[in-house]
């Protein structure tokens, strides 16, 4: 049994748990920025509300990058960086869960965005560009 067998569908299902994980985020905005800043005023409640958005959103774009190199096989038979988006993908999940159901702070997505989010999305990027331009893996 080759480590393909297991990163792969592992891979693709921590992914999809973490897009949706994202998207109760995206669909319930209101009541997530209400929730967390109960004391706030309305202006500080309107701009928290739309950096969550901003994030929940450029979040849904690493994730359209991420599942692209999936599906495109660029990263998808690199054994270590289909480990460490397994890995990601799966601690993100349950922390964004945590996130929605706790009610953290909202300061903490931004965390969580870069960490579980854009950095998996910039791994796949070097990776295409290794991959595609500078030829250092066989892409078949």
């Amino acid at each position: 049994m080759g480590a393909e067998e297991i990163t792969v569908p592992a891979r693709f299902l921590t992914t999809v748990a973490h897009l949706i994980a994202t998207l109760t985020i995206v669909y319930d905005v209101d009541n997530i920025a209400s929730d967390a800043n109960k004391h706030s005023t309305l202006s500080e409640y309107s701009s928290e509300k739309d950096t969550l958005s901003v994030l929940a959103y450029a979040s849904l774009a690493c994730f359209i990058i991420e599942v692209f190199g999936l599906f495109s096989g660029v990263s998808i038979f690199v054994p270590s960086v289909s480990s460490l988006y397994v890995f990601l993908h799966s601690l993100g999940t349950i922390l964004v869960a945590l996130f929605v159901a706790l009610s953290w702070a909202l300061s903490t997505y931004t965390w969580l965005f870069l960490i579980f989010s854009a950095f998996p999305a910039f791994v796949e990027l070097c990776m295409a560009f290794f991959v595609l331009k500078l030829k250092l893996f066989e892409y078949s």
